[in-house]
């Protein structure tokens, strides 16, 4: 079996999420940003364009403590919309 982590991903394909994660700011006390991240790069690999409901649904088993669910979300399509993710 192949794993990657967060600090696994290609060169091309962590700035992307981690300036939108910024952007957004989305990490309040980070315990869930691993997660979120390396899940919005999985999904994006099988639906490269998804509706915000979608985003939503793909999302939903990520939990975090901070509650910054709608930020994750609006990273994800942050990354969808500006930058290219060709790499995912």
């Amino acid at each position: 079996a192949f794993i990657t982590t967060s600090e696994g991903l290609s060169p091309g394909l962590a700035p992307p999420f981690q300036k939108a994660w910024t952007e957004q700011q989305v990490t309040l006390c980070g315990y869930c940003q691993a997660g979120h991240i390396m899940q919005a790069v999985s999904f994006l690999r099988t639906n490269p364009n998804p509706t915000d409901q979608e985003i939503e649904s793909a999302m939903r088993g990520n939990l975090c403590r901070c509650m910054t669910y709608p930020r994750v979300n609006k990273a994800i399509r942050s990354v969808i919309d500006n930058a290219d993710i060709t790499e995912v």
